[in-house]
C-alpha cells in the first residue's frame, strides 16, 4: 500500500508542477508580457550599443567576429516579432484562450531573449573584432596580356615554386613593364594560392631603409613601435619568417607566466621594386635563405649586376614587345585615327620609333590621339631627329617619346603643371594641394583664385593621367610620377632651370660655380646641416627645402639676401629658433610653407606684403604671431594639425580682409575674445568636439558668413542644423560632412522653434562616412517654403552625393522633393540601408504630379543593395486592359496555346514572370520625373527587378516622350535584374539621344525588352512586304556593351526588328546563352525571288492563319492562366519534340501563329540543322556604321553573319557592314559559321582590316571565295586554338560558286597557332596573290602540309616564325617551301643549318 501510495504522490508531483505552470500562463498574463518588452528593450539597448561598436571598428579596419554578426542576425530575427506581441496585446485578452497563449508564447521568447544577452556577456563581452588578413598587392594598372610575356610570366612562376629558389630577379631597362608585370605576377601566384600574403615595397635610386621597412609593415598590418632602424628590423623579421609564434600567458603557481605557441606555417611574397644597388636584406628585416623557404623574395631592377651582388638564383629578363604587339598597344592608345587610309603609313612609323617600349608606346599613342596628320608627321620628324640626354639604365628611344608627350600637352600651365611633380622624390605621394599652392604663388597657372586654380588643376592632373604622365596614387588626394618618366622629366626642367637633388645622405647644398640661373631649387635630404650665407640666385622664384628629420638649424642671416624674385619658398621638417631677417627681402613671395617645423619667433612673416598662401601644416607652433594681420593680400591659411597651437590674438583673422580659405583640422586654440569675421569663402573644421565649436562665438560668426564648410570627424553632433548653430547659415554654398559618426540628421526640425527655410542657397551637399546618420531632414517639412522656390530649404541644391551613410533608407520625403528644380547631380555609393530615393509620407496622389527634376542630369547609384526604386509609393493602380486592335482577329483557342507553351516549358525552363513585379525603378509615374537625366549608372544593387517600367501607363493619341535626353546607360552587378525595358507601348516615345549601353554581370537578365516595346518607329512598312513588322529603333547608340550575362537569351521573346543606324562598337562577352543580336523570334518577312538562289517559301503555321493578334497581348492573357504562369522561353536549336498537335517544333510568331521549325534532332539529310546567326539578314543591313565586332565566351552562337536572306533586287548589289574594321571571335564553341552563304550580287566587308579568331572549335573554314573577294582591306589574319578547322579558305565549289582566283593585296600579318587538323590556307590554286605580307608565324600546326597548291607571290615576306615570341624562324626560298620544311621537320631531325635565328638572317 506504502509503495502505491508513494507512487501516487509521484505522479501527482509531476503534475501538478506543469498543470500550475498552464495555470500561471492564464493568472499572470500582464506580468509575463510586461516581462517580455522589458527584456527587447534591454536587447534592443544591447544590439544598438553593439552597432556602434561595430561601426567604430569597421572604420578602423578591422574585421567583425564572425560569433558577432551571427548574434546580430538571431537578434534582429527575434525582433521581428516585438511590434507583433505589442499589436495583438490588446485584442488577445478577450477571452482565455487567447490570454493563454499570449501568455505562454510571451514567457517562452522571454527565455529566448535571456539566453541571448548571456551569450552576448559571456561570448564578446570585450571584444568584437580581429585585425584583418593583409589585402597584399592591389594593381591598378590593366595588364596586357601580350604572348612575349605569357613565357616571362610563366618562368618566374615556376621559379616562386621551386622550393630550391628563394630570390627571383626580373630584369630589364626602364620603362619596359617590370613593376607591372610583378604585380601581375603577384595576382597570379595569389590566385594560384601559391602564398599567404604578399607584400611590395618602392626601393628606388636613394633606398631609405625606414621608408622601406614602413612600407611592408603597413602591407602586413604591423605597427612598428620603435624608431630604431634594428629593433624595426628584427620586429620584421619576425613577422615574416616561415613560422610565426604568439604570445599566450598562462597561470602558473598563481603567476602569470609567457610562453610561445607557434602558430601555422605562413608563406609570404616580399617584392622589392626598382632596386638600383644591391640592398641589404638584414637591414631591412628580410629573412633570407635556404632555411627560410616559405618566404620568397621577387625582385625588380634595372641592373643585373645588383641582382647577382645580392645572391639572386633566377634572372630573367624582360625584353621589348614584339612588332606585332607593338602595334596593338599603340593603336589602342592613338585611336581609331590610325586607321585613316593616309595616316597609316604614318602611325606605322611613329609606332616603330618607340622600338616596343611600352612606356614609350603608351606615352606618344596618347599624346598624338586624334591629331592631324601634320601633327603626326612633326611628330615623326621630332622622334627622328631627337638627340636624348644619356639617363643611365634609360632606352634613349624612352626620353624622346616621354619628352614628345611633354611638348604635345596642349598649354603652358599643363607643361608646368607636369614640370612640378619631379621637384619631389621618387614614388612619393603628390598631394595636389600643394600642385595648387605653388602655382597660385608662382603664376605658373592662368587664374589667381584659389578655388579656380584647383578646379583646373585637378583637370589638368586627370588630363596627365590620361596620357600616362602621372599615375594614381594609393592616398587620397594625392598623384604619383614614374620613376622612368620622372627622369625624363627632371632632364627637360635641368634645361628651363631646375635644380632637383632628392638624397638622403646630402647634408649641403650641391657645390656649384654658380646658381645664378636656376629658377627652381628643390632639395630632399634627411637632414640639411649647412646652408650657403648669400648665395646669388637673382632668376630663383621656386625653393623647396625638404628634411625627413626634424633636427635644430640656424639660418644665415642673409640666405634669402639674393633671392629677391623668390615667389613659393617651402620649408619641411625643419626646427628653428626664428626666420633669417633676409626673410624681408621677399616682398614678391606669394606661397610661403612652414610645413613640420618647430617654430619658435615667426613675427618676421608680417613684412611680406604681398604672401597670399601661409601654411603652418604640422607645426609646432604656440601663438600666431599678430604680425600676420598685415598680410592684407592672404588667401588661404591653414593652420591644420598645429597641435600645440593655444592662442591667435584678438582681432587677428578679423583683418585678413581677403581671406578665401581658413583650414584648421584637429587644432582648437584658446580664442582671445571674439571678433566680428566675415569669411568670404571656406572654412574647414577638424577633429574637435562640437561642443568646441558651439561655445566659440567667434566660430559660430564664422559659420554664419561662410560659403564653404567643411565638416571632419566632429564628436558628439547629432545634428548640424540646429544643433551645431541655431541660425539657417543664409550664405552657405557647399557643405561636404566626413566621417562624423554621431551625425544622425543634417537638419533636426523636431524642437518647437518655427520652421524656417534652412540651407536657402546651398548649391552643393557632400554626406560622407556618416555612419548613424538617419535622415537628411527629420521632422515635419514646412510647406510654406514654397511660395519661392529660391527660399525653400535645399532649393537651390545642385549637386548631393552620399557616401557610406549605411542607416539612411531614403534621401528625402516627397515634401522636399518638390523643391529639387535645379538638382542636376545625384551620386550614391554604399548607402547600404536605402530602399528608395524619395520617400512618400503622407503625400496624396496629387502630389506625385508636382514633382519634376527639371535640370537633373546624371544619376550615379553604387553599392546599394536594397534599393528598391526611385520612389515606391507611386505605382499605378488602374492597369491598361488588353484590348483588340481595328480589323484584328481572335486570339489562339486556349488549348492549342496552353499546349505549346506547356511543350516548351518542359524543354527551355521558366519564361521570367511578367506579373506584377515591385521593384521596378522607373516606373511608369516617375519616369516622367526627370525629363534631362543624361547618364544613369548603376552598379551592385541585389533588389531591382525593372529598371524602366510603364505599366499603367494612359496615354493619349499624341506620342509621348520617355527619357528622351539620356545618352549614357551602364548597369553592372544587378543580380535580380529581369528586364530593362518592360511594357512599353505604341504611342511611347523615348530613348531618342541614347548613346551608350553597357550592362554586365546580372545573372537574371534573360531579356532587355518585354511585351509591347514600340520605342521608336513603331511600325514599318517594307515596300513588298505583306506585313508589316513592329521595329525598335535606338537611332543614336554607338557602342553596346554586354558581359557576363549567363541566362540573357536575346534582347526579347517576341518577334520584333531592331534597328541601330549609329552603331559603332559591339562587345559581347560571357553570355554563354545568348544567340542572335536581337529577337529570339524573327519577324516575319516576304521572301523575295533572288538570282543564283532558290527562295524558300515559308512553311505553313499550325493553327488559324487569320490570327493577327500580338504576342504582348498574348502574353498578358495567358498570365489569366494559372497554371501557364510560367510559361517556357521558345528554344529554336536544342532539345525540340514534337508534341501532339504538332509534328514538329514550332514557335510563336508576332502575329500570334505558330511557326513550324526545323526539328534539331531530325535526319540531316532529310530535314538539315537549323543554324543561329548571331547577326540577321535584316540586322545586318541596319548596322551600317559598325566598325568594331568583339564576341568572347558566347557558348550559344553558332554563326556570325546571316547572309541568306539580304533584301537584293533585280540588278541590285546588296552593301552590307563596309565600316566594319575589326573582328574579333573568341571562344564560341559552337560556332560553324562565321559567313553563311549568301546572294551573288553583294558587296560589303571592305574596310575589315583585322580578323582575329579564337578557340572556335565548331569551325572548319573561316571564309569562302566570294567573301574574301570582299576583304580588300584586310591586313592582318589570326587563327589561334581552333582544333577542326581544316582550311582558311574553302573551296569554291562546296558552295556552288565558280573557281576564280582570289588576291589578299594588303594582308601584311598571319599567325596560325595550335590548328591540329589545318591542311593548308586553301585546297585550291586560287590564292596566290600576296604583295603586302611581311611577317607570318606558323606554331604547333603538325598537319600543315603547304600553304596553297601552287605557286604563290610574297615579294616581301622572308621568313616564317615558329614561336610566339618571333626569335626562331625558317625560309626555304618561297612560302610553300617553308612551310613544307617545316612539317617535314616535324618528323625528322633537322641539321643545325636549317634553324637560323632572327638576329643571323638581318646578318644575311
Amino acid at each position: 500500500m506504502e509503495i502505491v501510495i508513494s507512487i501516487v504522490a509521484k505522479i501527482g508531483e509531476y503534475l501538478v508542477e506543469p498543470i500550475g505552470q498552464q495555470f500561471g500562463y492564464l493568472i499572470h498574463p500582464n506580468s509575463n508580457v510586461q516581462n517580455l518588452k522589458d527584456q527587447f528593450q534591454k536587447l534592443g539597448d544591447k544590439r544598438e550599443g553593439l552597432q556602434l561598436l561595430i561601426d567604430a571598428e569597421k572604420r578602423n579596419g578591422l574585421e567583425i567576429l564572425p560569433e558577432v554578426n551571427t548574434w546580430i542576425e538571431k537578434v534582429d530575427k527575434i525582433s521581428q516579432d516585438r511590434q507583433r506581441f505589442i499589436d495583438i496585446e490588446d485584442k488577445m485578452f478577450l477571452n482565455l484562450k487567447s490570454r493563454y497563449s499570449l501568455s505562454k508564447k510571451a514567457k517562452k521568447k522571454t527565455l529566448e531573449i535571456d539566453g541571448l544577452l548571456k551569450e552576448a556577456e559571456q561570448t564578446f563581452f570585450n571584444k568584437v573584432s580581429y585585425s584583418p588578413r593583409p589585402l597584399g598587392v592591389v594593381s591598378t594598372e590593366v595588364f596586357k596580356h601580350f604572348e612575349s610575356r605569357k613565357s616571362i610570366m610563366k618562368e618566374v612562376l615556376e621559379a616562386l615554386r621551386d622550393d630550391n629558389i628563394n630570390m627571383i630577379s626580373i630584369c630589364g631597362m626602364g620603362g619596359i613593364g617590370k613593376t607591372t608585370m610583378a604585380k601581375e605576377v603577384a595576382k597570379r601566384a595569389k590566385e594560384a594560392k601559391l602564398f599567404d600574403e604578399d607584400v611590395m615595397a618602392a626601393v628606388s635610386q636613394n633606398q631609405d631603409v625606414k621608408h622601406i621597412q614602413g612600407q611592408i609593415a603597413d602591407m602586413l598590418h604591423l605597427e612598428l613601435k620603435t624608431e630604431s632602424l634594428q629593433e624595426r628590423a628584427n620586429q620584421l623579421f619576425e613577422r615574416l619568417r616561415d613560422s610565426e609564434s604568439v604570445d599566450i600567458k598562462e597561470e602558473k603557481d598563481n603567476k602569470s607566466v609567457d610562453i610561445k605557441e607557434k602558430k601555422d606555417s605562413k608563406s609570404v611574397l616580399v617584392i622589392l621594386d626598382d632596386v638600383w644597388e644591391a640592398l641589404n636584406l638584414t637591414d631591412i628585416g628580410i629573412p633570407y635563405g635556404g632555411q627560410y623557404k616559405r618566404c620568397k623574395i621577387l625582385l625588380t631592377s634595372r641592373s643585373e649586376e645588383a641582382c647577382n651582388q645580392m645572391r639572386s638564383q633566377k634572372i630573367v629578363p624582360i625584353k621589348v614587345l614584339s612588332e606585332e604587339e607593338a602595334w596593338n598597344l599603340f593603336r589602342e592608345m592613338a585611336g581609331d585615327c590610325v586607321d585613316t587610309p593616309g595616316l597609316r603609313p604614318t602611325a606605322k612609323e611613329v609606332a616603330k620609333e618607340c622600338e616596343g617600349l611600352p612606356v614609350a608606346i603608351v606615352t606618344v599613342g596618347r599624346a598624338l590621339e586624334n591629331k592631324s596628320e601634320v601633327e603626326w608627321i612633326a611628330a615623326l620628324q621630332q622622334l627622328k631627329m631627337s638627340i636624348p640626354k644619356h639617363i643611365p639604365g634609360l632606352d634613349s628611344k624612352v626620353y624622346s617619346s616621354i619628352e614628345l608627350s611633354y611638348s604635345y600637352l596642349k598649354s603652358y600651365e599643363a607643361k608646368s603643371c607636369f614640370l612640378l611633380c619631379c621637384l619631389f622624390p621618387e614614388d612619393y605621394d603628390i598631394p595636389i594641394e600643394y600642385l595648387v599652392r605653388y602655382g597660385v604663388g608662382g603664376r605658373f597657372f592662368a587664374r589667381n583664385n584659389v578655388v579656380e586654380t584647383r578646379i583646373e588643376v585637378h583637370a589638368m592632373v586627370k588630363n596627365l593621367k590620361r596620357s600616362f604622365l602621372l599615375l594614381d596614387s594609393s592616398k587620397e588626394e594625392c598623384v604619383k610620377m614614374h620613376d622612368v618618366v620622372r627622369d625624363v622629366a627632371i632632364s627637360i626642367a635641368d634645361k628651363q632651370g631646375f635644380l632637383v637633388r632628392c638624397d638622403d645622405k646630402m647634408e649641403e647644398w650641391p657645390e656649384k660655380d654658380t646658381y645664378g640661373h636656376y629658377a627652381a631649387i628643390s632639395l630632399v635630404s634627411r637632414e640639411l646641416k649647412r646652408h650657403p650665407d648669400g648665395i646669388k640666385c637673382p632668376k630663383l622664384e621656386l625653393l623647396q627645402l625638404s628634411c625627413s628629420r626634424n633636427s635644430s638649424q640656424t639660418l644665415p642671416a642673409n640666405l634669402f639676401q639674393g633671392m629677391k624674385e623668390l615667389k613659393v619658398l617651402s620649408m619641411r621638417g625643419t626646427s628653428i629658433s626664428s626666420l633669417p631677417q633676409s626673410i624681408q627681402v621677399l616682398q614678391n613671395l606669394r606661397t610661403l610653407h612652414l610645413e613640420y617645423c618647430v617654430l619658435a619667433d615667426v613675427s618676421t612673416i608680417g613684412a611680406l606684403g604681398n604672401l597670399e598662401i601661409l601654411s603652418f601644416l604640422g607645426s609646432e607652433i604656440k601663438e600666431l604671431p599678430r604680425e600676420i594681420g598685415n598680410l592684407g593680400h592672404l588667401k588661404l591659411l591653414d593652420l591644420s594639425e598645429c597641435s600645440t597651437l593655444q592662442r591667435i590674438p584678438y582681432g587677428l583673422l578679423s583683418s585678413l580682409s581677403r581671406l578665401e580659405e581658413f583650414y584648421m583640422s584637429n587644432v582648437m586654440p584658446l580664442w582671445e575674445r571674439t571678433p566680428r569675421y566675415l569669411l568670404n569663402n571656406k572654412l574647414t573644421l577638424g577633429d574637435v568636439d562640437a561642443s568646441d565649436i558651439k561655445e566659440s562665438r567667434l566660430l559660430c560668426q564664422l559659420l554664419e558668413k561662410s560659403e564653404i564648410l567643411e565638416l571632419r570627424n566632429i564628436k558628439d553632433l547629432k545634428s548640424i542644423l540646429y544643433e551645431l548653430h541655431q541660425e539657417d547659415l543664409p550664405c552657405l554654398k557647399v557643405l561636404t560632412v566626413y566621417r562624423s559618426e554621431d551625425v544622425e540628421y543634417v537638419i533636426d526640425a523636431t524642437s518647437d522653434q518655427t520652421p524656417r527655410d534652412a540651407f536657402p542657397i546651398l548649391e552643393s551637399l557632400t554626406l560622407d562616412d556618416l555612419s548613424n546618420l538617419k535622415e537628411i531632414y527629420h521632422g515635419q517639412f514646412p510647406e510654406r517654403s514654397f511660395s519661392g522656390a529660391q527660399l525653400a530649404c535645399f532649393g537651390n541644391l545642385t549637386s548631393l552625393h552620399l557616401d557610406a551613410c549605411y542607416r539612411l533608407k531614403n534621401v528625402f520625403s516627397l515634401s522636399i522633393a518638390k523643391g529639387l528644380v535645379q538638382l542636376q547631380e545625384l551620386y550614391i555609393e554604399r548607402c547600404t540601408d536605402m530602399e528608395e530615393i524619395f520617400s512618400k509620407e503622407g503625400q496624396d496622389e496629387k502630389a506625385f504630379d508636382m514633382i519634376k527634376f527639371p535640370q537633373l542630369k546624371h544619376v550615379e547609384l553604387y553599392d546599394v543593395p536594397r534599393l528598391i526604386g526611385f520612389c515606391t509609393f507611386v505605382d499605378p493602380i488602374e492597369l491598361v486592359q488588353p484590348s483588340h486592335a481595328k480589323g484584328t482577329q481572335p486570339i489562339l483557342n486556349q488549348e492549342d496555346v496552353i499546349t505549346e507553351f506547356q511543350h516548351e516549358q518542359h524543354h527551355t525552363g521558366s519564361f521570367p514572370q511578367s506579373g506584377p513585379i515591385s521593384n521596378k525603378f522607373l516606373s511608369s509615374k516617375t519616369i516622367f520625373w526627370s525629363p534631362n537625366l543624361g547618364m544613369l549608372d548603376m552598379w551592385d544593387n541585389d533588389s531591382i527587378e525593372v529598371l524602366f517600367d510603364l505599366e499603367g501607363l494612359m496615354f493619349q493619341s499624341q506620342r509621348i516622350d520617355v527619357l528622351a535626353q539620356l545618352k549614357t546607360l551602364r548597369l553592372e552587378k544587378l543580380s535580380k535584374l529581369m528586364y530593362v525595358w518592360k511594357n512599353f507601348s505604341r504611342g511611347i516615345l523615348g530613348f531618342q539621344n541614347l548613346t551608350s549601353i553597357e550592362v554586365g554581370h546580372c545573372p537574371n537578365l534573360r531579356y532587355l525588352f518585354l511585351e509591347s516595346n514600340d520605342m521608336m518607329e513603331n511600325i514599318i512598312q517594307r515596300e513588298g512586304e505583306e506585313e508589316a513588322a513592329d521595329t525598335i529603333v535606338f537611332p543614336k547608340v554607338s557602342s553596346f556593351i554586354l558581359i557576363s550575362l549567363p541566362n540573357l537569351m536575346s534582347f526579347c521573346f517576341e518577334a520584333y526588328s531592331f534597328e541601330w543606324p549609329s552603331m559603332k562598337e559591339i562587345r559581347v562577352s560571357y553570355c554563354h546563352k545568348l544567340k542572335t543580336f536581337g529577337s529570339e523570334i524573327q519577324s516575319p518577312r516576304k521572301q523575295k525571288k533572288i538570282k543564283g538562289l532558290d527562295s524558300r517559301p515559308q512553311e505553313p503555321g499550325v493553327g488559324s492563319s487569320s490570327i493577327r493578334s500580338s504576342l504582348g497581348f498574348l502574353g498578358r492573357w495567358l498570365e489569366c492562366v494559372p497554371h501557364c504562369r510560367n510559361y517556357g522561353l521558345v528554344d529554336l536549336s536544342d532539345h525540340m519534340c514534337p508534341t501532339k498537335k504538332s509534328h514538329g517544333s514550332s514557335s510563336v510568331n508576332k502575329e500570334g501563329t505558330l511557326t513550324k521549325l526545323k526539328d534539331q534532332r531530325a535526319n540531316v539529310v532529310d530535314k538539315p540543322l537549323e543554324i543561329w546567326s548571331f547577326f540577321p539578314s535584316n540586322m545586318i543591313e541596319c548596322l551600317k556604321n559598325l566598325e568594331v565586332i568583339e564576341l568572347e565566351e558566347c557558348h550559344s552562337i553558332e554563326a556570325i553573319f546571316q547572309l541568306e536572306e539580304l533584301n537584293v533586287e533585280e540588278n541590285h548589289v546588296a552593301s552590307v557592314l563596309n565600316q566594319l574594321r575589326d573582328l574579333k571571335l573568341n571562344g564560341l564553341p559552337k560556332m560553324m559559321h562565321i559567313w553563311k552563304k549568301g546572294p551573288e550580287r553583294i558587296m560589303g566587308f571592305e574596310n575589315l582590316r583585322l580578323l582575329e579568331v579564337r578557340e572556335c572549335n565548331s569551325l572548319t573554314y573561316l571564309f569562302s571565295p566570294s567573301i574574301a573577294k570582299l576583304l580588300v582591306m584586310l591586313e592582318e589574319i589570326q587563327v589561334i586554338d581552333c582544333q577542326k578547322i581544316e582550311e582558311i579558305l574553302a573551296r569554291a565549289r562546296e558552295e556552288g560558286e565558280e573557281k576564280e582566283s582570289v588576291s589578299f593585296e594588303k594582308v601584311n600579318l598571319i599567325v596560325l597557332d595550335n590548328l591540329p587538323n589545318l591542311e593548308c590556307f586553301c585546297n585550291e590554286a586560287n590564292a596566290f596573290g600576296w604583295p603586302s605580307l611581311k611577317k607570318m608565324r606558323v606554331e604547333s600546326c603538325p598537319t600543315l602540309r603547304t600553304f596553297v597548291p601552287t605557286k604563290l607571290l610574297t615579294p616581301q615576306l622572308e621568313r616564317v616564325y615558329e614561336d610566339d615570341e618571333y626569335k626562331t624562324c625558317q625560309w626555304k626560298g618561297d612560302l610553300n617551301a617553308t612551310i613544307e620544311h617545316i612539317f617535314k621537320g616535324k618528323e625528322t631531325e633537322t641539321s643545325d643549318d636549317e634553324t637560323v635565328t632572327t638576329q643571323q638572317l638581318n646578318y644575311l
